[in-house]
């Protein structure tokens, strides 16, 4: 616990040098003192400062005056203005000088100020001859004394102080004071305190107080505190009580042996708060594993560098499948130069499991800002063990989480930004690795060559790799062995894919001309089975296993874009490209079809004109709206392109038949596309102007675009559509944060052949809607019916303080370090109600004599291994719609998939609020995961319930309370399993 306790400087009389005077803490009401911040005295102009005094609570605001000073005349200025002089003033209705006993005594509101340090008392005595000063006051009245240096609050004292100049000693009796520190302010009241003053000559000044208490409660009877016994205190720099009890109310709840704590500003080295609870320590139940984190030390080095080092350890057992116990060590590393605008962190965790696994975990975090034009900003992540990370998840993000890497430099030259970089992905409880590196891109701007000539080019190179490939069907290589007998092996299925990409249009006047290069090379070094087609007839004649393949694509794109036509009105523009035959191919193709030889087809000319009109409509307003507003913004493009033949040789190479392709015709075709706004402009309600009010989106709905293409309708006879989809979206300010879009497949089979079918086929559905206290629709309307409008601020959410991680499953995993479980987020009452919906639906169109992926049976070999049957259940699942296997087997089809994400947080009662985020799968007809936290906010604690199932089968549950001031001083109860589920029909117990 972070608390620094104030040190009372004592009053400088002439010749008095500067000492300290430990305060002590508000008592417990059972004390029989009056609360020392509920003060009642008859003098305002020096009584103590009660509770919620701005020279308590706030310490930015101005401290109230204590002692209203006389105006010095002209000699007392001159006094006091002389320099090399340092001013003790006096105030008191009464001042006498013993000259016999050298003692000056002042009574009756007296006061002394020396610098800025001021005591205020109804007696101040000092005595010359011992060097003694004494401050007393009426019982049950208060003595204050202020001295801003020690940025602390006014210190109040019921039983008088007293300080001995010679010996540098000082003692106080009912002594309280407070002392703010990160946001809080910590209250501290003492019965009996001494100073032992700076002895050493290097301005420590050591300090003990006997029975003393501290609380952050800023009530008259705090609600809490801790009483200890002995109080020593170096100054600013180290305070021991020992032992301390943490009291509520009155009565003891918890006993500590003693309470170390560094008081140093900035940065220091030392031991971290461990996170562990109660039932770790006496365990309540034989089942229940004892889990301890983040136990280790932190090292403050220098002013640039920090590190720290921990442990985490969970007790497990061996004999019992899936409850795996570990050991965790962690290091990190900090560093950050804001001179060289340089900053990074380096963390690393090694892990022993109960199971024998073990797991190395490495991050690397560095930004760099070189120049204005020049940076670097690399996150690297590196886990050896994926497997360890979802069994040590207790969250739906944990357990699905990336572990992702990113780098990227970028370099400005002149008009030119050069970038560099690129990135890697793990994923949690699987092999496949994804990475896509180097990518490299050069972009300039718009390069004026002469004043008729624009130029505007732009390289990218990027290259893509899927490393170990674990979704099913998993290859299989057969190879035969010594006894005649046919061995099988698993492949390492690795794929490659580098894209080169070259635009450079020029602009010549009013002209555009556009090229654009295009390389694409596709390598796979897995076993595929292909159908093998009769050329003439499109006869499935057999099928055939490649052990490998590759596909490079070589094509270039050009074209003329004339000036605009009619701008503003219909935005006519005219253009002549040269194009493929077959549009769905490139221009030069070579395969492993091929034998690595490069084929091509013919170039055609492409003449067309493209319409961009906005056309809209008034209709009279009603109610609120003064009117409202249709807008329709067609786009429409016609094109024609002259017959060209395809060879034999090319479809060949596509592992196409010329029976069952359609290539070569002339292109007619017509591409339509359709977005529609409804507004409305709501009437003015201050201003006489009837165009004043604001504009609210009643409704907007987007199409995508559709081809239509007269040619091959003529030549097929069936429909001319050549759109393979379609989805249309949906969104209105009416319905704050909603958002819908649904997507089909419009042909069952290749369109580019003459069997496909028009048939649409609904493939996805996403909706979403976000409402809270201020973000819904009877708040909408509310706005609407005053003239204010829809709301335009972002929608209510849980981020920020409260939000839960569970928002999403693309997160990335903490994977080196402490944190797996940490304490329980709390939830952000501020925001008030707030709900997030989230609805994902997907499927594949049947396939005649494809069979649905049913994990149940794939993952069936695993069913003595809890754990890893889980894990295969939620990860092996195919990627694709569509998987043919190596061998030449069933076609294996990806099941459909509908979820219900949702995030609700409430508040029951002003003190009690409670969040729930679950997901709901419709398919399967049951919940994939659960994290529903209850929380009872208190005037100093705050208390937290929490209960979360992660898909992999590992469940929490968890009691959380802490002190609002100290978040660190807490009571734990924590309860988890990490035994997943066996199947539908298994029942997990704790």
């Amino acid at each position: 616990m972070r608390l620094s306790l104030a040190a009372i400087a004592a009053m400088l009389l002439p010749g008095l040098a500067a000492a300290q005077v430990i305060p002590g803490q508000p008592a417990r009401p059972d004390t029989g003192l009056r609360a020392p911040f509920d003060t009642t005295r008859r003098d305002t102009t020096r009584g103590g400062v009660a509770r919620g005094d701005t020279t308590r609570g706030d310490s930015t605001k101005a401290p109230r005056v204590l002692v209203e000073w006389e105006e010095p005349d002209s000699v007392m200025a001159a006094l006091l203005a002389r320099a090399g002089y340092t001013t003790t003033r006096y105030h008191g209705k009464r001042a006498v000088f013993d000259a016999r006993n050298r003692t000056l005594t002042l009574s009756g509101t007296s006061a002394v100020q020396r610098e800025q340090t001021i005591l205020v008392a109804d007696t101040i005595i000092y005595d010359d001859s011992t060097r003694i000063v004494r401050a007393m006051s009426p019982p049950g009245d208060t003595i204050v004394l202020r001295d801003p240096s020690q940025g602390t609050g006014d210190l109040l004292a019921l039983g008088g102080l007293e300080y001995d100049i010679l010996h540098h000693k000082g003692i106080g009796r009912g002594i309280a004071t407070s002392s703010p520190q990160g946001g809080q302010t910590w209250y501290v009241y003492s019965d009996a305190s001494a100073v032992q003053g700076d002895t050493t000559g290097r301005g420590r000044n050591t300090s003990y107080a006997e029975e003393g208490s501290v609380t952050s409660c800023d009530l008259p009877y705090p609600h809490y505190h801790f009483q200890a016994k002995e109080i020593k205190i170096i100054s600013k720099r180290i305070m021991v009580a020992r032992p301390a009890v943490l009291y509520i109310g009155d009565i003891p709840v918890m006993w500590l042996p003693f309470i170390f704590q560094d008081m140093r500003a900035g940065r220091r080295s030392g031991i971290i708060p461990p996170r562990f609870g109660i039932s770790d320590i006496v365990r309540t139940s034989p089942s229940y594993r004892r889990e301890i984190d983040n136990l280790g030390y932190y090292f403050a080095i220098n002013d640039y560098l920090d590190a720290t080092v921990s442990l985490d350890w969970r007790s497990g057992n061996s004999d019992r499948v899936g409850d795996v116990g570990w050991t965790r060590w962690n290091g990190e590393w900090r560093y950050r130069w804001m001179d060289r605008f340089l900053s990074g962190g380096i963390r690393a965790s090694y892990s022993t499991f109960s199971n024998a696994q073990k797991a190395f975990n490495l991050s690397w975090s560095h930004q760099q800002q070189f120049s204005q034009r020049s940076s670097l900003n690399s996150n690297i992540n590196y886990s050896s063990n994926t497997t360890a990370i979802q069994q040590q998840a207790y969250t739906v993000a944990q357990t699905f989480a990336a572990i992702a890497s990113a780098l990227n430099f970028q370099q400005a030259l002149g008009p030119t930004n050069v970038s560099i970089g690129g990135t890697r992905t793990q994923y949690s409880g699987r092999k496949e690795i994804d990475q896509n590196f180097p990518n490299f891109s050069v972009s300039t701007k718009p390069v004026n060559v002469t004043s008729w000539l624009l130029w505007s080019p732009q390289l990218s190179v990027t290259n893509t790799q899927i490393l170990h490939r674990d979704a099913p069907p998993i290859p299989v290589l057969f190879t035969p062995g010594a006894n005649g007998q046919l061995g099988v092996d698993t492949v390492d299925a690795n794929e490659r894919t580098t894209n080169v990409s070259f635009q450079t249009p020029l602009r010549i006047g009013g002209f555009t001309w556009n090229n654009s290069f295009q390389l694409n090379d596709h390598e796979e070094n897995f076993p595929r089975s292909f159908d093998i087609f009769d050329f003439e007839t499109g006869a499935v004649i057999g099928k055939r296993v490649y052990k490998s393949n590759f596909q490079t694509k070589l094509d270039w794109t050009t074209g003329i874009t004339l000036p605009a036509l009619l701008q503003g009105k219909l935005n006519l523009s005219p253009f002549v490209s040269i194009v493929n035959a077959d549009p769905s191919s490139p221009f030069f193709l070579r395969t492993w079809l091929t034998g690595g030889q490069w084929v091509h087809q013919k170039k055609t000319l492409q003449y067309g004109v493209s319409m961009a009109p906005t056309l809209f409509g008034f209709f009279p307003g009603f109610g609120p709206f003064a009117r409202i507003r249709h807008s329709i913004q067609p786009r429409i493009q016609f094109s024609y392109a002259p017959a060209a033949e395809v060879s034999d040789e090319f479809l060949k190479a596509l592992n196409r038949s010329r029976a069952t392709t359609i290539t070569g015709l002339a292109q007619k075709s017509v591409t339509l596309q359709l977005d529609q706004v409804f507004e409305a402009k709501l009437k003015a309600t201050s201003d006489t102007n009837p165009d004043a009010g604001e504009k609210i989106k009643l409704l907007s709905i987007n199409l995508s675009p559709l081809t239509y293409d007269f040619e091959r309708a003529a030549k097929t006879h069936r429909t001319g559509l050549t759109s393979t989809t379609f989805n249309y979206r949906l969104a209105s300010d009416l319905l704050p944060g909603f958002d819908l879009s649904v997507g089909y497949s419009l042909f069952q089979g290749d369109v580019m052949s003459d069997s496909a079918r028009f048939k649409p086929f609904r493939t996805n559905v996403s909706a979403s809607l976000t409402i809270g206290r201020n973000n819904n629709p009877f708040a909408t309307f509310r706005r609407i019916l005053s003239g204010k409008g829809a709301a335009t601020g972002a929608p209510d959410s849980t981020s920020g303080p409260g939000a839960t991680a569970e928002t999403g499953l693309d997160q990335q995993a903490n994977i080196a370090g402490p944190g797996y479980r940490g304490a329980p987020t709390s939830i952000n009452t501020a925001a008030g109600w707030t709900a997030s919906l989230s609805f994902t639906s997907t499927r594949s169109r049947p396939i005649p004599g494809a069979k649905t992926f049913d994990p149940t049976s794939f993952c069936a070999p695993l069913i003595n291994d809890p754990f890893r049957y889980q894990q295969c259940l939620t990860t092996q699942q195919p990627p694709d719609s569509l998987q043919t296997p190596a061998s030449g087997g069933d076609i294996i089809q990806a099941p459909a998939r509908s979820t219900l994400r949702s995030s609700m947080s409430f508040s029951l009662t002003p003190k009690w609020a409670m969040q729930w985020t679950t997901a709901y799968d419709f398919e399967r007809s049951e919940f994939s995961d659960q994290n529903v936290t209850l929380q009872r906010d208190m005037h100093d604690w705050r208390a937290l319930l929490t209960f979360a199932r992660a898909p992999n089968g590992n469940f929490a549950f968890s009691f959380f309370i802490s002190l609002k001031a100290e978040p660190d001083l807490k009571f734990d109860y924590h309860r988890s399993t990490t035994r997943p589920v066996l199947g539908p029909e298994s029942e997990t117990t704790p």
